[in-house]
Parts: C-alpha cells; structure tokens; sequence
C-alpha cells in the first residue's frame, strides 16, 4: 500500500488498479510512488501538477545509478500524467516531458555521487583482504567480465573450459540456460582459478593437509566437503558482494559496480600501446562481446553504443589509466 502522506493517494491506488501488470511491476511502481512522497510534500502537490523544473528534481532524487532505470521511471510518471490529464485530475495540461524519453535525456538524472569505480590495481589490492578466496576471486571473474544470470557463468566454471596456451588464456563459460560464449581472459586471473580449484583451501596460503579434488568438479565449490562435486549457489555471490561493501568501504557497491570497473581497464588494456588512442565504436562492440551487455536486442546481439557509452565513465578512465580520444 501506499504511504499515507502521499499526495492524492487515493488517486494513485485507482491508476495502479487500472494497469494490466504483474505482482513484480506492481511492486516496482508502489515503490516508485513511495519515492517520490518527499518531493511532493515539499512542493504541496501531486506529481500530474509538477512543472518540468519540479518534474527533473523529482528524477534526480530517485538517485539511479544507470539510466536504464530512471528510463522505465520517468517513463511511469509520463503515462501517469497522461492518465491524470484525460481523466480530469488535474488542470494543468503543459507539456512537460520530452515526446521521446532517450538515453541522453535520461542520462541528465544519473546520480554519480554514489557512483564508486575501481581500478584493477585497486581491486587485487582488495582482494588480499578476504579471509576466503573464493569470495575475492569470484570479483576478479566479474572484473573480467564473467557473470551470468545469478553468476551461472562463475558458478559452472571448470578447469575443462579454461585454456592456457603461453600465457594466451580463455575461459568457455556457460549461464543457467544453457547459453555458451567463450572470452580471453588474463594469465592472472587463470592462475587464481586453477589454484581454487585443486584445493579446498578459502585462505590466501594453503594449510598441510588439505583435500583435493577431482578434474571434473566445478571451481567454485563447497570447500572440505566430503562430496567431490558440490556446486556453490548465488548465494555465494551475494555474500562476497556484501563482505566487499565492507572491505572497500562502499554500502553502495554491487556486482555492475565491479563489471563496469572491468569494462574501463578493459577499453584501456585495447588502446594503451597505441600511438593514438582512441576509443570508437569497434571496441565498445568487443566490450559489450566480452562483457556480455550493452545490446539493444540481445537476441541479435545489437549493441547499442549510447547504452554503453552513459555505463563508462571517461573521466575517471583519464584520471587513472590516461589520455585518449573519443570517437562515438
């Protein structure tokens, strides 16, 4: 239910009756509506009254991280008014949205304040940190651009599907439906994998008289367990993201917080021996390919260039990688 200080909560609750949606989105737009309680006792008025001024400073207080988010949310709002309107709640019928709601419109709206990346230095100088080392290089996976829905892509790893042919590596990886890719990753990052998988060891240096495990079992399994092939769950992930908001000292961190970082190493890594260096529209298609994101369509795998473009943020690969020029 709607808070009781919302403005025309009534009202609301008859528009939310009137959608066709799912018990999820449901929940979604309530939340939404919650949201935006502060601003309109602020103002003393509904959102469907809000001038385009007011409107933005709404947008701006959902504090979006992507947006992709505050995208749907505006998108919300924008119908609500149109309902408020032909409905006769409100008078005031000025155009106060753009026709079309684009990424560059909504990009205006990401909160940045919250937004912390890291660099690979910075992330290896973390990782020392955990007390298990699966947790750290379950990061180090996600930095490289390994996930999967509900990390199926970490969780399935074997070393069957790792390659490493002088120092030249890569990793097959496979999601929870059955979907396969396959990508290069560091010499590093190999190494990190085939130590996790030969020993039950979670600490940074190996005890006498651990267990070791078969070939055929997953990397990322259930340490000293008496079976040789316990698969861990994405509750694994969820807990190493939540012990790394305490060790980077970020209570915003989450598992794009490391992609993202991963994804700006990775445009540096393409372009950092180059006499010019530039950053176009090829490599934002191979970091999308290796990150698995940033597709308009993923069925066909259209990459949409202004999706990735608002996810990197290029100031902070100049601060701490180097100068480049941009072409997008």
């Amino acid at each position: 239910m709607l808070k009781e200080n919302v403005f025309n909560k009534d009202i609301k609750e008859w528009y939310l009756k009137s959608l066709d949606v799912k018990d999820n989105s449901l929940t979604t737009y309530l939340s939404l509506f919650n949201k935006a309680t502060l601003i309109e006792n602020q103002k003393n008025k509904d959102i469907f009254d809000m001038n385009k001024v007011e409107l933005e400073e709404l947008f701006y207080s959902l504090k979006s991280p992507s947006p992709q988010p505050i995208s749907a949310s505006i998108g919300f709002i924008s119908r609500y008014i149109d309902w408020a309107i032909m409905n006769g709640y409100t008078e005031n019928r000025s155009q106060r949205l753009p026709s079309i709601i684009d990424i560059e419109y909504c990009s205006r709206f990401i909160y940045k304040a919250s937004i912390v990346r890291y660099t690979r230095e910075q992330l290896i100088t973390y990782m020392r940190l955990f007390d298990d080392q699966r947790h750290a290089v379950f990061l180090l996976c996600l930095f490289e651009g390994i996930k999967g829905e509900g990390y199926s892509e970490i969780l399935n790893l074997k070393m069957a599907d790792l390659s490493n042919d002088n120092g030249v590596c890569f990793a097959r990886l496979t999601n929870n439906k059955g979907y396969r890719r396959k990508i290069e990753i560091t010499e590093d990052l190999y190494w990190k994998l085939e130590k996790l998988d030969k020993i039950s060891s979670t600490s940074l240096t190996p005890k006498q008289g651990q267990k070791y495990f078969t070939d055929n079992t997953y990397i990322f399994k259930k340490a000293n367990s008496k079976s040789s092939d316990i698969q861990l769950r994405a509750s694994f992930g969820n807990r190493a993201l939540d012990l790394a908001k305490t060790i980077f000292d970020n209570s915003n961190l989450i598992a794009s917080t490391i992609q993202i970082s991963g994804m700006m190493w990775y445009l540096w890594e393409m372009v950092k021996d180059n006499e010019v260096k530039t950053l176009d529209k090829e490599l934002l298609e191979k970091v999308a390919n290796k990150y698995d994101t940033g597709y308009a369509n993923k069925d066909n795998k259209y990459v949409s260039y202004s999706i990735l473009k608002h996810k990197l943020d290029f100031d902070f690969m100049k601060t701490n990688y180097g100068d480049f020029n941009i072409e997008l």
